[in-house]
């Protein structure tokens, strides 16, 4: 019998909402729940000033904030300490990949 030690996320973790403080970045969940890291987790974050870190939208089908001011996107992935591919499936996507086409 072999055991996973890969993170798995058993319900979708889309990000609803965002708060950002001068020590905090929050996102909250469709489901209610929030997600809070440290702001020295995010440098680029951190330098912004409170006008540009209020400026923000969810993107990627609610996976990723983005910040257009500062030109910085952080993914809910990494603050879940999940991969891309466990966030998408825990969502609900469908991941198609595709075969090169032949030369």
């Amino acid at each position: 019998m072999s055991t996973s030690t890969r993170p798995a996320l058993t319900r979708p973790a889309l990000a609803a909402d965002v708060r950002v403080t001068d020590t905090q970045l929050t996102v909250i969940l469709t489901d209610g729940r929030e997600i809070s890291v440290p702001l020295g987790e995010f440098p680029e974050l951190a330098a912004a000033t409170p006008k540009q870190r209020a400026k923000w939208e969810i993107t990627d089908l609610g996976t990723a904030i983005y910040w257009a001011d500062i030109d910085e996107e952080f993914g809910l992935a990494g603050m879940l300490g999940v991969s891309e591919t466990a966030l998408e499936e825990a969502a609900g996507f469908t991941i198609h990949t595709r075969e090169p086409l032949p030369e």
